[in-house]
């Protein structure tokens, strides 16, 4: 059954009583299909228009909509898209999507550029009637990254020499460069109507026309089903709420009829978004919460799934996208935004608990609008987010691309949780470079692991013809300005690791910008490089227990390389010519195999190309962990190219593994010391929480935030060893009242105002308007506690009494051991509060407790190992800020405490502000995926192999 048209819903259900858009099989066999399409007869042989070529073989049909889609219908229900008319006839490659394009050839050399985007082909336009490009939709690749063609029209043509103008991404200028050897195409006039596999071409005259078709030979349109194009949107709303959508197919919509629009509203100041460019067979566009859809299939159509949140506090929550399938989409599978976009200064709306579980995409993202991409699942700027089970195979840009929290906008988002994880991204990044199979952006914490990610090309096909070789710029994984994201027990899968072939892999991680990230037991085959990383100063980096095989430039890119080894040690040699903070960095348990120089990472680029040369320059800056790997003189890998990536039996790998805490995440974290040091300076404790705080809106500053390191007292190289949670590293750090250690965080530190330019207005389209300001006082979100909700997580042993942590002067709080018991006292205006654990904890076992105070609630808790332990009465919100220190594991009046510190964070908000459970985040924590392999399999040996996969 085939329902036409539009659906306009202005009605919602409630909780618990959701409206369901469904089917039943009562109704009829077969699907039921919503169509955006109608299906067109009357077909008249032969062309009118004079600039058609070979009129007898075409036919036409009066319509009296404006289509730019058409399908030919098989007897067996599948559709044949039939393309709009194009020069030259070209169909998709399956290893080189735009192999049959043509190339610009830019001559004579230098080639010199007009107004606007320009580019000549003295090959196929020179010579032509000028009518045959003017006007014409252009496609044509750009720029020295992204590059995803786009549709725009061609602005002026000169036959003399081929030459073609038109515009830029964004809507104009010359923002980039078209380079020789770039690929294109022309489209959308009757001059191309040409192809014998078929092709059309509509007339529009006012709001319909005529539509021109040429079929296969043979073919008689009046003996077939075909199906034109006539909506972009099937299901839509402006406020949706408690919907359930599930069982339908969705099929045959049209992109608006401006192929060219930009998906960006250039008509307004600040700019916005287009709603015509970002079409939905279900879309909303306004509010909506509550949406499940699920078991649906969306083939053949513009965009299946789109929802962006419009006008201030307008909220896009509590969706569920579940067991579906997207074929056949021009530009995604499902996206979802917040409502703002890049350049604004202020939050729109909110993304948040989105929820994209077991859907299949395939051949999604090859025909988007201007300033698209072609990613399968996106979402802008979610809170929470999860991401599992999908499968995409064969997609424009990225397969999965999450921004997380916020981007370049002020707001305080306190709880961000993005987890992205059993996913296969398989042949990605086929039409754009400069993105990675599995992207993530912006704020963390984010939750990257057991996925696989194969074939993300990224092709420079420019630059390899040009200049016989070229890496290309695809990654499987890419973390674009991504901060505090844990990447583990993924595989990263290169189809070719030659820059000479166009099938080349760039690399297997991909860092810009980004910092407070641990790389930890993948597994990386067959790339140009294994990781790359840009602007590497902040550091804070930690790569443990990967497994890289067939590298054939470098294991780690991670600083400039010098363009010889000797500039490289030439530049070592002087004074340095940046601040690069390698004591933050770790390497340790990698092993190595068939890499062809172990890489760079210094300020200076010097080539380290040997495992011991890397090791030693390690140890030389002083990082937390210096021991790099191994090297394996044989496979690692046991049939990697066939997609065996179980380790050899006698591999080094085996048992080599990376034990890596992975914490929880909580809201408004505030502060978190996992007790690492640099090498040589054990009085450094560093500061590791992620907060996307209001004033966080610069992804190249995000380093200059103010952090709050520990200062270790009495405390040697020594008193740090290996705890329980990690063995890359010793940090655990042993505290003694002999000794009388403890450390420390000042409250001059913690209140230290923080000054910072921001834009006071948007930045596209305007002025944005920058001005200084100072953040201080309760706006630096510190462990400074004022009225705020509080929580502290410790993992600790104790053989008797002393302190954990406590900001106490008069006013402030305290957690302590007294008596044997965890006690978590409050105070501030007067009031006190406290509360005791019933277990006793000085017992020299590693505990796990945490302690929260709900302020509205006046209410206490206290957790000792994954259990409620105690709860009783505590303060509203009164101020607990003080102008004491912040002390750990003692102070210079005593309570010292005997034992050791494994972990410690202050959050400004409890486990229910942060959507969570004790038992979620106990379970996460110590019995959760980081400790065991990508197929959930816990470690079989002594210890965990390294790579994503357990195997001996």
């Amino acid at each position: 059954m085939v329902y036409r048209g539009q659906l306009r819903a202005k009605q919602n259900g409630r909780a618990g009583n959701p409206i369901r858009l469904t089917r039943d099989p009562a109704w009829g066999r077969g699907p039921a299909v919503l169509a955006g399409s109608d299906r067109v007869t009357g077909w008249i042989r032969g062309a009118d228009h004079p600039k058609i070529p070979d009129p007898q073989t075409v036919w036409r049909a009066a319509v009296d909509f404006a289509p730019r889609s058409l399908w030919l219908v098989e007897p067996d229900g599948r559709s044949r898209r039939i393309p709009l008319a194009r020069h030259p006839n070209w169909t998709s490659q399956p290893e080189d999507h735009k192999q049959q394009w043509f190339r610009w050839t830019n001559d004579p050399h230098p080639f010199r550029p007009r107004n606007g985007f320009t580019a000549n082909d003295s090959k196929n336009l020179k010579g032509r009637d000028k009518d045959f490009v003017d006007g014409a939709l252009i496609y044509s690749e750009f720029g020295w990254v992204m590059g995803t063609p786009y549709p725009t029209k061609v602005r002026a043509f000169d036959p003399q020499d081929g030459s073609v103008r038109f515009e830029g991404w964004t809507g104009g200028g010359n923002a980039s460069v078209i380079f020789r050897g770039m690929r294109y195409y022309l489209e959308d006039k009757p001059q191309y109507l040409d192809d014998p596999q078929g092709e059309f071409w509509f007339d529009k005259k006012g709001v319909g026309g005529i539509l021109y078709l040429r079929l296969p030979p043979g073919a008689d349109p009046n003996a077939a089903a075909i199906e034109v194009g006539r909506f972009s949107d099937l299901v839509v709303a402006e406020n949706a709420a408690h919907w359930e959508i599930s069982g339908l197919t969705f099929r045959w919509t049209t992109p608006t009829w401006e192929l060219d629009l930009p998906a960006w509203d250039f008509r307004t100041k600040p700019f916005g978004f287009r709603p015509d460019t970002h079409p939905g067979c279900i879309r909303v566009w306004g509010s909506g919460e509550h949406l499940r859809i699920a078991h649906c299939t969306f083939e053949d159509v513009v965009m299946p799934i789109h929802m962006q949140a419009v006008g201030d506090g307008s909220r896009i929550c509590d969706i569920a996208i579940e067991d579906n399938v997207f074929r056949n989409a021009d530009v995604g599978a499902a996206h979802f935004r917040d409502g703002a976009g890049w350049g604004f200064a202020e939050p729109v709306g909110v993304l948040d608990d989105v929820r994209i579980y077991r859907n299949r995409a395939e051949n999604i993202g090859f025909r988007g609008f201007r300033y698209q991409r072609g990613s399968a699942f996106d979402l802008s700027h979610p809170q929470r987010a999860h991401i599992a089970g999908n499968v995409v195979e064969r997609c424009g840009a990225q397969a999965i691309n999450v921004v997380g929290g916020k981007s370049a906008y002020r707001g305080d988002v306190p709880l961000i949780r993005v987890l992205i994880h059993q996913n296969k991204a398989w042949r990605t990044m086929q039409n754009a470079n400069d993105f990675g199979g599995i992207e993530s952006w912006q704020h963390g914490p984010v939750y990257i692991f057991n996925n696989l990610s194969f074939d993300a090309r990224g092709q420079w096909e420019d630059r390899r013809t040009f200049h016989g070789s070229s890496p290309g710029f695809g990654h499987a994984y890419y973390l674009d300005g991504g901060f505090k994201h844990y990447v583990f027990n993924n595989i990263a899968w290169g189809l070719s690791n030659d820059p000479t072939s166009p099938l080349v892999n760039c690399s297997a991680f991909q860092e810009i910008i980004s910092y407070q990230n641990v790389f930890f037991n993948n597994t990386a085959y067959n790339f140009y490089t294994g990781s790359r990383r840009q602007a590497p100063h902040a550091g804070r980096n930690k790569y443990l227990g990967n497994v890289w095989q067939s590298i054939s430039e470098r294991a780690f890119r991670h600083a400039d390389p010098a363009k010889t080894a000797a500039d490289g040690n030439a530049a070592d040699a002087g004074p340095p010519r940046e601040f690069y903070d390698y004591g933050s960095n770790a390497y340790a348990r990698n092993v190595f195999h068939d890499v062809a120089q172990m890489g760079v990472f210094e300020a200076s680029g010097r080539w380290l190309d040997r495992l011991d040369d890397f090791r030693d320059a390690l140890k030389k800056r002083g990082a937390i962990a210096d021991e790099t790997g191994e090297q394996a003189e044989a496979s690692i890998l046991r049939n990697p190219a066939q997609g065996d990536f179980r380790l050899n039996a006698n591999s080094p790998a085996v048992d080599r593994g990376a034990v890596v805490f992975v914490p929880w995440a909580l809201s408004g974290v505030v502060a978190e010391w996992n007790f690492y040091h640099p090498a040589g300076r054990p009085s450094e404790i560093i500061d590791e929480h992620w907060y996307a705080k209001d004033f966080m809106t610069d992804r190249d500053n995000y380093h200059l935030r103010p952090t709050y390191p520990l200062k270790a007292v009495g405390v040697a190289e020594e008193d740090y060893f290996e705890g329980p949670l990690e063995n890359f590293a010793r940090g655990a750090l042993r505290f003694s009242p002999s000794k009388k250690t403890y450390a420390v965080a000042t409250n001059a530190d913690l209140m230290k105002p923080h000054k910072i330019k921001l834009a006071t207005q948007p930045r596209h389209g305007q002025d944005a308007a920058y001005r200084e300001f100072t953040i201080e006082g309760e706006a630096l979100k510190t462990a400074q506690i004022f009225r705020s909700n509080l929580l502290i997580e410790v993992y600790f042993k104790a053989a008797a009494d002393g302190l954990l942590a406590a900001k106490m002067d008069k006013a402030g709080y305290r957690l302590r051991i007294a008596g044997g018991k965890v006690e978590f006292a409050l105070s501030g205006e007067g009031q006190q509060a406290s509360l005791r654990s019933k277990t006793d904890v000085a017992d020299g076992r590693w505990r796990h407790v945490i302690v929260e105070a709900d302020r509205q609630a006046k209410t206490m808790a206290l957790y000792v190992d994954g259990k409620l332990d105690a709860q009783g009465g505590g303060l509203g919100p009164v101020s607990l800020a003080n102008d004491g220190d912040l002390f750990v594991g003692g102070s210079p009046s005593g309570e010292h405490l005997d034992g050791a510190i494994d972990f410690l964070r202050i959050a400004q908000g409890t486990l229910a502000d942060a959507h969570t459970t004790i038992e979620e985040l106990y379970a996460w924590q110590f019995d959760g995926p980081a400790l065991r392999d990508m197929r959930g399999i816990k470690p079989l040996g002594r210890a965990r192999d390294a790579g994503a996969i357990e195997s001996h």
